[in-house]
């Protein structure tokens, strides 16, 4: 009996392995005119925000804002209406027909019972009236008879 060992020799890698930050970039630093056109922009930003809040305390500029503001609201409805979204008209109206389909469904099932609860009913009316007339001339020829 032969047994047969096989050995595997690794040679040693004693480099350090870097497994932090090796897949992000290097950080871009930003130069003084980015900083200072984003801080610019910043500034044009505020100054507007704060004219318009000035211009809403303007005894003559606050009526027109407002009918603005109106416009803007009708103008973000209407589209809302006439748009693809969940709350369009288009949407709503194809959700609901299933609705429409059902009850016009239930509508034809209601004719259909009505017409047949009706002659069901006329039929059932002259049985009525022959078993009356028929009870009627019984207690007759029974009151002759005593």
């Amino acid at each position: 009996m032969t047994i047969e060992v096989k050995y595997s020799f690794r040679t040693l890698d004693t480099s350090p392995r870097l497994w932090y930050n090796t897949s992000m970039s290097k950080r871009q630093q930003r130069t003084p005119q980015e900083i200072i056109a984003e801080t610019e922009a910043r500034l044009e930003r505020l100054r507007l925000r704060e004219a318009k809040a000035s211009a809403k305390s303007d005894p003559t500029l606050a009526p027109l804002l407002a009918h603005v503001d109106d416009l803007n609201k009708d103008i973000r409805e209407a589209k809302k209406l006439l748009g693809d979204g969940p709350q369009s008209g288009n949407a709503r109206i194809s959700k609901h027909q299933a609705w429409i389909d059902r009850i016009s469904l239930e509508m034809t099932e209601a004719e259909n019972a009505l017409e047949f609860a009706e002659a069901n009913k006329a039929s059932v009316q002259a049985e009525v009236a022959k078993a009356m007339v028929a009870f009627i001339e019984t207690s007759k020829e029974i009151s002759a008879e005593g």
